[in-house]
């Protein structure tokens, strides 16, 4: 499950970089609009609904990269004080409601790419972009964030079994001080 995991890993990972990207040209071509506006009186129609999608893009493909490396945001005040099966349990349990919130997500996404679809839906901007395709590549980040979450809370579940509290934590636990130390300073 571990390598499964790890090619998740390097898929979320492209997801992130391609989502980066996007923000990148995102940027330049607000930039670019902005000097046109500023000095050649002209504007590039639809940079900023170009960017707002390279935002929601980005966004999306990156929901499954923070799953793996657990960087949602959690409360944690007490979670350090609590014995390890009860951080474990708490931990899946986390991870079951957010599942279940991106199910629904994703379920009603669905169903709104599938009536842009059905209707031939557009932006109500000068690009008229057909809004199916901004919709299907949050769509695919939603997709890949549940499955992914789904593999993770599979592997916890097993770990949880063999009563394996440190994979439980090195798979959804919120990360420890010393762990954030650690991967702030390697890099």
């Amino acid at each position: 499950m571990e390598r499964l995991i790890g090619k998740f890993d390097a898929l979320a990972k492209r997801f992130v970089w391609f989502g980066g990207s996007l923000l990148i040209l995102a940027a330049i071509l607000v930039t670019v609009d902005v000097f046109a506006r500023k000095f050649f009186n002209l504007s590039m129609a639809g940079s900023d609904e170009l960017s707002g999608y390279a935002f929601g893009v980005s966004t999306m493909l990156a929901l499954a990269y923070a799953l793996i490396h657990r960087a949602n945001i959690r409360v944690d005040a007490f979670y350090h004080y609590f014995p390890a099966p009860v951080r474990a349990l708490a931990d899946i349990l986390g991870l079951v409601m957010l599942l279940g919130f991106v199910a629904l997500i994703t379920y009603l996404g669905f169903n709104m790419f599938m009536d842009s679809v059905h209707h031939g839906a557009r932006s109500i901007t000068p690009l008229r972009t057909p809004l199916a395709i901004p919709q299907s590549a949050w769509l695919l980040g939603l997709g890949f964030c549940l499955l992914t979450g789904l593999l993770l809370l599979g592997a916890s579940i097993a770990a949880l079994a063999r009563g394996d509290w440190p994979a439980v934590q090195r798979l959804i636990g919120i990360k420890s001080v010393d762990e954030q130390i650690i991967e702030e300073t390697d890099q």
